[in-house]
């Protein structure tokens, strides 16, 4: 199991805000502990260590939390390949400089083809 001390303390600092925000939102729907952990089909002590903040708890339980509060729309958009400016532009650095042509025609599209071209 992941302790906590053996984290950054940002991370540590983050799971407990995300696991107090889920604490926030089950309790402003009036919903119990008993009541949330049965419908994400977990323990109350598992959903406790959720809203605890503790690194050991699954991002499945994590997922599920959300979902039963309504919350899971913005799940598919964290960590988007789109968004991770580090990632693309050590990409780009990775790309040829040029492309040389082989100074054949090309095979698989006529000549005709390539003026139908729509970009």
């Amino acid at each position: 199991m992941i302790q906590k001390k053996s984290l950054p303390s940002e991370i540590v600092n983050t799971l407990s805000q995300l696991g107090e925000h889920i604490r926030i939102a089950r309790k402003r729907r009036s919903i119990t502990m008993e009541e949330m952990a049965s419908r994400m089909y977990v323990t109350r002590k598992t959903l406790s260590r959720l809203e605890n903040g503790e690194p050991g708890v699954s991002l499945a339980v994590f997922a599920l939390a959300l979902w039963v509060l309504g919350l899971d729309k913005d799940l598919p958009d964290i960590a988007l390949p789109e968004q991770d400016k580090v990632g693309v532009f050590l990409e780009r650095q990775r790309l040829p400089k040029r492309v040389r042509g082989t100074g054949k025609a090309n095979v698989t599209m006529g000549a005709g083809k390539a003026n139908e071209l729509d970009f």
